[in-house]
């Protein structure tokens, strides 16, 4: 079997393209909207809807969403939704028999942890059945925004907490539960209003009680999916009528100041010498709503001095490690410009710009358009940055457009993107997908995508600079199901504003999977078993390079605990020497079969102290290895979190008397005197190359758009001696202070 794997040829692409038949049918779910009524009076904003216009809304039932779909919550909850011109309002009383259940522990803006109660608001603003908008706020009045897209098909990547916009809310705790009143800006959402003046979105509202655990939504929805409530395709259709919010202009200037200091080689290279800069820099960035279809982005002299440092990892594998976005400016609507080969693959990976072997690159500025005009999601980018070492200064532009097809959860979509370098350099490509739901849960995802540069010969329809998926899932966690992908990536495909975990290769995947329900008397409230095989070899060679197994049985229980186990198999041909933990070792070239076991476990959130653990061990190439990772958290009452995280490799080679161990140590500090300001501390110490690296913030954020952040980094060496010249104790530290004030103008409202 494996010599007829390694036989087959480039050609296979076209025979399999040409063998697909697609048979497409519309499986839009009619769905009768709920009219929101609108307000007759003035609501006073205090976080206790007690105003006669609230007394006379009708209100919506919550149900319980988990641990047992269907059944009556445990506290009684009043809610009611209401709109004028400006706002949309939700309120919600949370009653409580024992008020001693009640958790108020977190203060911080964009805080996500389950050891507090919350109430969150999802909106599909487009009713596209794909993305939300998510506001969360718990019985401190603290505001957690977010966003969601692809429907969460893939939940590590497909919500992201990183997204901010205006929007306001005010809380109230008593001898009875909490109240809560949020009051979202029509304005910092983008709509399409339909034929006389109608507007429909998606609406889910959702309440967790940190103390039994358990979650309610209104609608019901069943946990057949994972993350189920935060999906797009679960929301109620309601509706809007007459609405003409202002369309405001928001302009942020912001400046920032600070010292830099550096420790680098003499010219002799005989020492190090300490060298200090001040730093002192201004720019701003403005949006503007473009009714409320579209919104432009404008940036100049883009700062990111405020954006959290990454966790550091080892690398034991022999794929590429994958960073998530964390800058603001490009997540608003990020959805738009996604264009996934799955596993983290994209054709477009904002982190190539601003950014050059993990440097931040300064942003001279640039301007971004994302939004819905009819059925078409538009999205338009386009930067410039300076240059940096041997980099030269580039313009980097994306452009991307999708059309709804048959029905709401399809589209076909093409995405262009440039990176152009002043010294003459460039790279180009184009990419055409689409996604279809053919029936119920059935997906057949289609991409392909191609590269051109110059100092290659561009061929249009050329294999060897192009990408291709075929995807087909069935999106449900209950029952059976399955995800089968193939993926081409040709020995030339360089997407220069793209990610790729893994050059030149192509290859199978398949997953298989049974998932269920178990009674409501049961100690889990869900479980499955899995199958998942791939096989990748190489496109030019057409070798094999790896071959791989893992049988997985999953489980979550109705008390908040959840884990897995699992039994991995591979095959790993290695035809050049492959580095391992930052060249601590490596693997010759041969042939390479073993087998390992891993596991997770992570005990209930809804408590003080919680944990994440994970170990993997067994065999490794022609070794063994040991990995363990554990993360503890605990909550101090609603101004103090604290967590550790440590990372273990341990790498052995006997048969070669080569070994490594590598230790990671994190240690992150959150302190929230207030919901205004916050102070955390992030500092971590990795052996692989013996230095500790620290990042303290801290953020006074008396309004939305309004910010004073104090940052502080440094790096301090701990092996002194590892190099000569002997090393400085500090490689390097800076210290900045940003301000950001936003204006808000208010035009008049325009409609297209």
């Amino acid at each position: 079997m494996y010599r007829m794997i390694t036989n087959i040829n480039a050609a296979f692409p076209k025979r399999l393209l040409s063998l697909c038949f697609l048979i497409i049918t519309t499986n839009a779910i009619s769905q009768e909207p709920m009219a929101v009524p609108r307000l007759t009076d003035k609501i006073i904003f205090d976080g206790v809807p007690d105003e006669s216009t609230w007394l006379s809304i009708p209100s919506l039932n919550l149900v319980m969403h988990s641990p047992i779909f269907g059944a009556k919550p445990t506290e009684n909850t009043l809610l009611k939704v209401a709109y004028d011109n400006d706002y949309f309002y939700v309120s919600a009383i949370m009653y409580f028999k024992d008020p001693a259940n009640l958790r108020a522990f977190s203060k911080k803006r964009d805080y996500s942890n389950s050891t507090t109660d919350w109430f969150g608001i999802f909106l599909d603003t487009f009713n596209d059945r794909e993305n939300t908008l998510m506001f969360w706020t718990n019985p401190n009045g603290v505001r957690t925004d977010g966003t969601t897209k692809n429907d969460v098909a893939v939940p590590e990547t497909d919500f992201n907490f990183n997204w901010n916009t205006f929007w306001d809310t005010k809380t109230s705790i008593n001898d009875q539960g909490w109240s809560a009143e949020v009051r979202i800006p029509f304005s910092s959402m983008r709509f399409q209003t339909m034929d006389k003046n109608i507007t429909r979105m998606g609406l889910t509202l959702v309440r967790f009680d940190a103390a039994y655990p358990e979650t309610s939504s209104f609608p019901p929805i069943p946990a057949d999916y994972a993350y189920a409530f935060l999906k797009a395709s679960q929301t109620k259709l309601v509706e809007f009528e007459g609405i003409m919010p202002e369309n405001p202009f928001y302009f942020t200037p912001y400046v920032s100041a600070g010292i830099g200091q550096i420790n680098e080689l003499n010219d002799e290279e005989t020492d190090y010498e300490m060298s200090t800069k001040p730093k002192f820099d201004i720019g701003f960035d403005a949006k503007y709503s473009i009714a409320n279809k579209l919104t432009l982005d404008v940036t100049v002299n883009t700062d990111f001095a405020q954006v959290e440092a990454d966790d550091q990892k080892i690398n034991l594998t022999r794929y590429s490690l994958y960073f998530p976005e964390k800058r603001v400016f490009f997540l608003e609507k990020n959805d738009v410009f996604d264009f996934s080969f799955l596993g983290g693959n994209n054709l477009f990976y904002s982190r190539r710009i601003g950014l050059y072997d993990g440097n931040p690159v300064r942003i001279y500025g640039g301007v971004r358009m994302t939004g819905r005009v009819n059925k078409w999601d538009i999205g338009f980018l386009d930067m410039h940055t300076a240059a940096i070492e041997d980099n030269p200064s580039e313009n980097f532009g994306v452009l991307r457009a999708k059309r709804s097809l048959f029905n709401q959860y399809s589209y076909l979509g093409a995405i262009m993107t440039s990176r152009l370098g002043m010294d003459g350099s460039y790279n180009l490509a184009y990419g055409l997908d689409g996604q279809f739901r053919i029936t119920g849960d059935e997906y057949l995802t289609v991409r392909w995508a191609q590269t051109f540069e110059e100092d290659s010969v561009n061929r249009i329809l050329d294999w060897a600079p192009s990408r291709l998926l075929l995807n087909w899932v069935r999106r449900k966690n209950t029952g059976f199901g399955y995800d089968l992908a193939y993926t081409w990536s040709g020995d030339q495909y360089n997407p220069g504003i793209g990610f790729e975990i893994k050059d030149n290769y192509q290859g199978f995947r398949i997953i298989t999977q049974y998932g269920r329900l178990p009674a409501e008397n049961a100690l889990l409230r869900y479980h499955k078993i899995s199958l998942t095989a791939y096989t990748f070899w190489n496109t030019a060679t057409r070798l094999r390079e790896t071959v791989s197994s893992m049988l997985t049985w999953q489980f979550e229980a109705k008390k908040g605990y959840s884990g897995n186990i699992a039994a991995n198999w591979f095959l790993e041909d290695v035809y050049d020497s492959l580095s391992l933990g930052n060249d601590q070792a490596y693997v010759p070239p041969g042939s390479y079969s073993f087998a390992y076991l891993s596991s997770m476990f992570s005990t209930s959130r809804s408590k003080s102290l919680y944990a994440d653990f994970t170990a993997d061990g067994g065999g490794f190439f022609d070794g063994w290895k040991l990995s363990l990772f554990a993360n503890p958290m605990m909550t101090l009452g609603p101004d103090l979190d604290m967590g550790v995280t440590y990372c273990l490799d341990y790498v052995n080679f006997p048969d070669r008397e080569t070994r490594f161990i590598n230790h990671i140590v994190g240690v992150k500090g959150l302190l929230t005197l207030t919901t205004k300001t916050s102070f955390s501390a992030f500092v971590q110490y990795n052996t692989s190359v013996d230095k500790f690296i620290g990042n303290f913030r801290f953020r006074y954020n008396p309004r939305e758009g309004n910010d004073l952040y104090i940052v502080y980094d440094e790096g301090l060496n701990t092996d002194l001696s590892r190099e000569t010249p002997r090393m400085p104790l500090s490689s390097g530290r800076t210290l900045l202070l940003k301000y950001t004030y936003t204006f808000i103008l208010r035009p008049k409202t325009t409609r297209l």
